[in-house]
């Protein structure tokens, strides 16, 4: 063989080896492996999704209690009714009238538990939240007139000086003020009282009172029906009671009449 053909041959055989060799180190990889490996690179380089955090809102804290409704320590009963003094040092006497004796001077808005009224509305008979039984004035109290009238208490160890007053055909009068009045040496006791829708007034005196009195008229309320709604007197014609003034001696042996005049 020539030695031109023999070099010829083992370039080539050189030519494979070396082709062989860089096969070799270059592995094959299947179009499998080959998507598996884009996958996996691909969610190594994407972070991991995670779910943002709850809120939840906070909670404001303060130095202030929380409000509690207010209830009352002694809540009104159902069915009972109360008045309320409507002025400061309101007295609560032990019977109807001004010379009888005080028993509790009570605040403005002091409740009072309504009994009953005495006769001729200006006194009402009361318990207050004590439990201590008395009379008010009707004038120094609010409420509590709502629904039927309150039954009448007809008071006991009292006289009672009383009388009506009607116009000359025989209608009642009301709102017309009389006192009750006994001058002595030591000074002047005094009771007063306002004709009711029936034209009567009453005036309620300690057992104990004696001697002469002087019943007189003294004034007309705005309420009266001789008045009209801005408390001027009807037709601009304002009245007295006949007579003005009566003296007695006590007890009284019947009412006292009166006539309205014009």
């Amino acid at each position: 063989m020539k030695t031109s053909s023999i070099l010829r041959i083992i370039s080539l055989l050189l030519l494979v080896t070396t082709l062989a060799v860089g096969c070799a180190s270059a592995p094959v990889v299947s179009d499998a492996d080959l998507l598996s490996t884009v996958v996996a690179q691909t969610l190594t380089a994407v972070p991991p999704t995670v779910p943002p955090p709850t809120l939840v809102p906070s909670q404001v804290v303060t130095d202030e209690p929380a409000t509690v409704p207010a209830t009352s320590s002694t809540p009104e009963a159902a069915g009972v009714r109360y008045v309320y003094t409507d002025a400061d040092n309101v007295n609560l006497r032990v019977l109807p009238g001004t010379l009888f004796k005080v028993s509790r001077v009570m605040p403005k808005g002091s409740r009072l538990q309504l009994v009953g009224v005495a006769p001729g509305g200006d006194w009402l008979n009361v318990v207050n939240d004590e439990g201590i039984h008395g009379w008010v004035g009707a004038d120094l109290v609010k409420g509590g007139f709502d629904g039927p009238p309150p039954p009448t208490v007809t008071p006991q160890e009292v006289i009672t000086v009383s009388g009506r007053v009607t116009d000359v055909n025989g209608n009642p009068i009301s709102g017309i003020g009389f006192a009750v009045i006994q001058k002595t040496g030591n000074g002047t006791s005094r009771g007063d009282g306002m004709t009711d829708e029936t034209g009567t007034f009453y005036v309620f005196l300690p057992i104990t009172a004696y001697g002469n009195w002087s019943v007189e008229f003294v004034s007309v309320s705005c309420k009266s029906n001789t008045m009209d709604a801005n408390c001027q007197c009807l037709n601009n014609v304002c009245g007295k009671p006949d007579p003005q003034t009566i003296e007695v001696s006590l007890p009284l042996p019947a009412p006292l009449s009166f006539t309205w005049k014009q």
